[in-house]
């Protein structure tokens, strides 16, 4: 799910993984199984419950970021996840990754610094294999800066509908 805000000179991007309807039938289901199981299974029941609590309160959580003024702020979905506020001048461009491409990069940024501590390359049962994954299907916008590392400014999702906020993030970067 993502949500374009647009205002002169700024733009909020405003994405989350999972809708609130879904969340709430899943938090409804939770809730009536612990009701359910609270006079055989007492402490199934307290589980359930505790879990369709958490689901409400951190399962929905948005990633939003804020272009504008020259600088770019990403508050991440963690509920205390600090927020990464950098230079939009630091950034070359914006890119769609898809979850294998944040893997492989992972992947070689680990091999990287074992090679500046190490001296020698990453052993083979050290890396692991480049096999298609699960959810390689969900994709995020992230800034390509000029030097370091990238930037994510959406959720990870499911949806194709990422090319109208990246074509509004490249205007805005003057791409």
């Amino acid at each position: 799910m993502l949500r374009i805000d647009r205002a002169p000179g700024r733009l909020t991007l405003v994405s989350r993984f999972a809708r609130p309807r879904a969340l709430g039938i899943l938090a409804g289901a939770l809730g009536a199984g612990a009701l359910l199981a609270a006079r055989p299974w007492p402490a199934a029941a307290v589980f359930l419950a505790v879990l369709a609590v958490l689901i409400v309160a951190f399962g929905g959580r948005t990633v939003r970021a804020e272009l504008g003024r020259g600088r770019v702020r990403v508050s991440p979905a963690l509920p205390l996840g600090r927020p990464a506020e950098r230079s939009l001048a630091e950034f070359a461009g914006v890119r769609v990754e898809t979850l294998a491409d944040a893997r492989r990069r992972k992947v070689e940024l680990r091999a990287e610094d074992w090679r500046s501590r190490s001296g020698g390359e990453l052993p083979a049962w050290l890396r692991p294999p480049d096999a298609p994954g699960a959810n390689d299907h969900l994709r995020r916008l992230v800034l390509e800066p000029r030097a370091g590392q990238p930037l994510a400014v959406t959720a990870w999702l499911a949806e194709d509908d990422l090319e109208p906020a990246r074509g509004e993030v490249r205007a805005l970067l003057g791409e």
